[in-house]
């Protein structure tokens, strides 16, 4: 959607107010969903079962019937702002009761899945509040763009804000630029948020403050002004942000609260504390931190309550980076270079050589620049249909096969089923957040992927924008990578099927803002029953959603779930920065000497097993994570599994410090190959 063309004809001169038309942008967006829940209450009333429930995933609750909303994803958009100046007067943001508790019908959340808002470029593309408008005085905490409006979703997925700058003004000491939400994937990008104001007056640049945020990848985020830069308080679930630059805030830099909260390349130039650290219950990791400005007399982190990890941090002009006054284990002040630091850790099971994190070598994401768009091809030039009924599986290998470097697709519901190869040529694969559905026969393929990589390049390949949803499911992978060439997944969002494994040792692989549920169905086994108003459902819960074997492999913000084995790294070197889980499976099993470092995780929703949250089998291993159960049932009695030379020993639930009621963190656990 142009919203400078028809139907809505946006002014991007800044010469008049764009807040209503851009209210009711959204509003349509998130208006295709109306006619699909209105279906599904129907069947849900249909159905002999008085206890049947509307929920957003299949399954079985409790021996009750359960009718999916929405079953199919209505069309995908894209709100686009080219290059210009769009004035806003009030918050951006859906205006609809309905939207905020899913027209009455699931459990009091929020209807507020893919919202993306997305700019021609940071620079050009400026949304701006007027200057000194009603609601944004003193004292308030009123957004510029909001993507909650109630108190809690967990439906929020693939809401994206890239490639723009928000504004608010002078005179709006109560404004806060972004609001932000998102579950399982979402993602801010390539955004600059300041206040024009000459005190560089607002309340807060960049928040999140509700639950249960299960995503929320920032990457490349510029804050200038504001009391707080950033702001991140709710404990469910958590949030990773890397390469942040803040500037003159009047309070703090980064105000953490009770979240899982990941941070990467925190560039600071202020005089007051850069971050500080408040909740009882927040799991913080910073690395690769330069903290500027200060004065003498303040200290750059400031680390109160909860638990933290920082490592590899630098400060200039700071009495301290961290003062002994604010750590648990009243460590030494640290003036101007902090190595590493765990307030709670490490923990080890077998005697080490050294009692630090594994400190493996960092690799930026390769970035794919964007080729010509005569080299670009649609996937429905060749005949693709996209209706969620025609085979598309040999239009689509057409487009590959026809030597353009882009290969697109347009909005609609894709049928794969058979393997598709990605022939060298291919450099991008942009889904424009399309979906996918599986085929009678891709369902059954075991140990094969829906596209295979199976010719080298010295280019990487980027697969990016897809949300596939219900209907792609089955015993087949999302990617089968058969080659040595670098892999980028970027904004991936599968959710009823796993994601990658590879048939080839040696490349390299670059996963940002990713997420995979194996079926979507708690329990054990291979399931084929048919439930109320679905389809027949495959999946087997014993495969990966995640396989590397001998791969480099670099994580940013991953949502692996429901699978008995989320994430095995098999003899390959694996660093990952902020991820979740989901039910009881293992979250990560390293084995055959690989190499595993996790800097901010959250294992949620255990069943009290004894299978392990982590296992390190004769591998090199550290993990700084926290769980998130929401019961005591659902909380893994085994943090960690280490096996080495036949010798297996334990680091339990007892063993770690609580975080809240049964919940705890591994803090720092290091445990190296003997």
């Amino acid at each position: 959607i142009d919203v400078t063309k028809p139907p809505y004809n946006l002014d991007n001169t800044g010469k008049t107010d764009c807040t209503e038309t851009l209210c009711k942008i959204i509003n349509d967006v998130l208006s295709a969903y109306e006619k699909n829940f209105y279906e599904t209450k129907e069947k849900l009333e249909s159905l002999d079962d008085p206890d049947a429930l509307i929920t957003f995933e299949i399954r079985k609750v409790n021996g009750r019937s359960n009718v999916i909303f929405p079953e199919e994803l209505p069309p995908s958009k894209i709100i686009y702002f080219p290059n210009g100046v769009y004035t806003v007067s009030d918050t951006i943001s859906y205006f609809k009761e309905e939207f905020r508790n899913i027209l009455g019908g699931l459990r009091g959340l929020e209807m507020n899945c893919q919202i993306r808002l997305i700019g021609e470029s940071t620079d050009g593309t400026v949304i701006r509040l007027k200057d000194n408008c009603k609601g944004f005085e003193y004292g308030n905490d009123r957004p510029v763009i909001s993507f909650m409006q109630g108190e809690s979703s967990n439906m929020a997925m693939t809401n994206m804000l890239e490639n723009l700058t928000v504004s608010i003004g002078k005179g709006n000491p109560g404004a806060t630029g972004v609001r932000y939400f998102a579950n399982n994937t979402g993602a801010v990008k390539n955004v600059r948020i300041i206040s024009e104001d000459p005190e560089l007056r607002g309340n807060t640049g960049f928040s999140v403050l509700h639950e249960k945020v299960s995503a929320c990848y920032v990457k490349n985020l510029e804050v200038i002004g504001f009391n707080y830069g950033i702001k991140v308080t709710p404990q469910f679930i958590y949030s990773v942000f890397e390469h942040i630059n803040l500037k003159n805030q009047k309070r703090v830099g980064f105000y953490a609260g009770n979240a899982v909260i990941s941070i990467r390349d925190l560039k600071s130039e202020n005089s007051v504390p850069t971050l500080t650290m408040e909740g009882l219950t927040g799991c913080v990791s910073l690395i690769d931190a330069v903290l500027r400005g200060g004065n003498k007399y303040e200290t750059a982190i400031k680390y109160r309550y909860g638990q933290c990890f920082l490592k590899n941090i630098k400060s200039e002009g700071y009495e301290y980076i961290l003062c002994k006054a604010y750590t648990f284990t009243q460590t030494d002040s640290v003036k101007d270079y902090l190595h590493e630091y765990c307030s709670h850790g490490p923990k080890t099971l077998f005697e080490q050589n050294k009692l630090t994190s594994l400190g493996l070598t960092v690799k930026e994401t390769p970035e794919v620049f964007w080729d010509n768009p005569e080299d670009w091809v649609s996937v429905n030039s060749f005949g693709a249909k996209g209706d969620g009924v025609a085979d598309d599986t040999l239009a689509i290998q057409a487009a590959l096969n026809s030597g353009k470097t882009t290969v697109y697709f347009q909005p609609g519901r894709y049928v794969i089923d058979g393997t598709i190869n990605i022939p060298k040529s291919v450099r991008r694969i942009n889904f424009m957040y399309s979906d996918i559905a599986s085929g009678p026969n891709l369902c059954k393929m075991a140990d094969t992927g829906a596209f295979k990589i199976q010719e080298n390049s010295e280019e990487p390949i980027i697969i990016e924008d897809l949300f596939a949803f219900e209907k792609f499911y089955g015993f087949m992978t999302f990617v089968e990578h058969a080659t040595t060439r670098t892999l980028v997944l970027s904004d991936v969002h599968i959710q009823a099927a796993s994601m990658y494994f590879n048939s080839v040792s040696g490349g390299e692989v670059y996963l940002e803002n990713t997420g995979c549920t194996i079926g979507g169905i708690p329990g054990a086994g291979t399931r084929t029953e048919k439930l109320p108003g679905e389809e027949k459902f495959l999946y087997d819960r014993n495969r990966a959603c995640l396989y590397f074997k001998g791969q480099e492999v670099y994580c940013r913000q991953i949502n692996p779930e429901r699978s008995l084995h989320e994430i095995i790294n098999d003899g390959g070197s694996l660093w990952i920065m902020g991820m979740k889980t989901e039910e009881e499976g293992t979250a990560c099993e390293t084995k055959n000497g690989g190499m595993t470092e996790i800097i901010g995780a959250a294992f949620v929703i255990g069943h009290g097993k004894s299978i392990p949250a982590v296992i390190n089998d004769n591998s090199s291993v550290s993990v700084y994570a926290a769980t998130a159960g929401m019961a005591c049932d659902q909380i893994w009695p085994i943090a960690v599994r280490e096996i080495q030379k036949g010798v297996i020993k334990e680091l339990k639930k007892e063993d770690c410090p609580v975080r809240s009621m049964d919940n705890y963190v591994i803090p720092m656990y290091i445990g190296n190959k003997q």
